[in-house]
């Protein structure tokens, strides 16, 4: 008799913690919440690839690779000719290229939603710019690319990638002797990262090189929130605004400057006609102390924007690209060391920082925008290894600028993979009959 009572307790506290925990809904379908997994980009020629991790004991996989297994990194700081597979986790890691030509570029390791705008590159005669997309699944890929030049917009050029593989395609090939060039990639089928890496060289003489950001989709406000002034130290230098509309229809643009010096209007930039899907460059010089600024700009139509800081930094020529920012969400980025200048721009807004610096002491700060102004800084003292960036407010974007004597590099703050979430059938008791 104790034994039947027993079992019966048992039974039923098993089935409360059924209830609790897997929590099944009247459907039989339990829904898993996980990150998928993201890409860092491989190595470029004569340059070093380090993928900054969040641990050593992160599974990675190179790819191409033999086997479909991943395994531990063993280290956070991998060096790698190849594309990595990351594993899927809440924290983003990043992609740092030091090139023996002295410039630096850095990218988010990511995973493509499927519908990627990049505002940069060149097919001209000084350009070595390319696309890099990486298929990190088991099946082949297919991405449609759309090329917007001033003179004219491209058919769909499709690339076919096999399975776990990857495919550069030079942006000469793609729009032949255009210096403006805009991407367009859109994944078709299959699991694909694609990046786009510009460089310049004029015969044996370097001009830079950096990676373009993935931007915001077209729409009608625009922020590109984290650009350099890199003319506070250096006369030859050059800001363009590189600037498309997308649709059938012409667009008429405004930008606003926002430093800590005030807001206004550059000439340049002050009423903008773009004809309808022609890139447009602008140049503009802007007249202000701050180290860095950001640019919002307002269109009657859909448009995307970003800005190419180039010119002389530490006896080299280097250039940086500016992209529009995503609205600012609670993201973690390991850093590797890096020492970031962090520009956020928006409305009475506060981001609560908390990072861990190279002697991996943690540190808390909270930025807020002050005296009316639209923009604020964070500038930590030495290298970071990662940072904690969250806020409450919305309509806020936030950038990073990296400042190294070989060069200088632009990366946005947004996190390389959103949770996801699945439905899994669940066990359900009402399924059960007897005769």
């Amino acid at each position: 008799m104790i034994n039947k009572i027993t079992a019966a307790l048992g039974a039923l506290v098993l089935s409360i913690v059924f209830v609790l925990v897997i929590k099944p809904d009247s459907t039989g379908i339990t829904t898993v919440k996980s990150y998928p997994a993201t890409v860092c980009p491989g190595n470029l020629s004569d340059s070093t690839s380090t993928s900054v991790l969040p641990s050593s004991k992160i599974l990675v996989k190179q790819i191409p690779s033999k086997k479909n297994t991943l395994v531990k990194a063993k280290t956070s700081f991998y060096l790698s000719s190849n594309p990595l597979l990351v594993e899927g986790n809440s924290e983003t890691s990043i992609n740092v290229t030091r090139s023996k030509s002295r410039s630096l570029a850095t990218a988010v390791c990511s995973i493509s939603s499927g519908d990627q705008w990049f505002v940069g590159g060149s097919g001209a005669v000084t350009s070595r710019s390319s696309l890099s997309i990486i298929n990190s699944g088991l099946s082949t890929s297919i991405v449609d690319l759309i090329v917007y030049s001033p003179t004219s917009v491209s058919s769909v050029i499709s690339a076919r990638i096999s399975k776990n593989s990857s495919k550069r395609i030079y942006l000469d090939t793609l729009a032949p002797g255009e210096n403006s060039v805009v991407i367009h990639a859109i994944t078709r089928s299959g699991r694909v990262t694609t990046f786009l890496h510009d460089q310049r060289q004029r015969g044996l003489v370097t001009l830079g090189g950096d990676y373009v950001s993935e931007g915001a989709v077209p729409a009608t406000r625009v922020v590109i929130p984290a650009i350099s002034n890199i003319g506070r130290t250096n006369r030859n230098t050059k800001q363009t605004l590189r600037i498309l509309a997308p649709g059938k229809i012409s667009a008429n643009v405004r930008a606003i400057l926002v430093s800590t010096d005030g807001t206004f209007a550059p000439l340049e930039l002050d009423d903008i006609y773009l004809k309808a899907g022609k890139v447009k460059d602008i140049s503009f010089k802007p007249v202000v102390n701050s180290h860095n600024f950001s640019l919002v700009l307002t269109s009657d139509r859909p448009i995307v924007a970003a800005v190419k800081s180039s010119g002389v930094f530490n006896g080299a020529n280097e250039f940086a690209w500016s992209t529009a920012g995503h609205e600012l969400r609670d993201v973690t980025i390991f850093f590797g060391g890096l020492r970031p200048d962090v520009v956020f721009q928006g409305k009475n807004f506060e981001v609560d920082v908390q990072w861990t610096d190279k002697n991996r002491k943690v540190y808390s700060t909270t930025v807020r925008s002050s005296n009316g102004e639209d923009l604020a800084t964070w500038r930590p003292k030495s290298g970071v290894l990662s940072a904690r960036f969250s806020t409450v407010n919305s309509k806020v974007y936030g950038g990073a600028i990296f400042k190294e004597k070989i060069g200088f590099s632009h990366l946005p703050l947004v996190a390389g993979a959103q949770l996801e979430s699945s439905a899994v059938p669940s066990s359900d008791t009402k399924v059960i009959t007897r005769e």
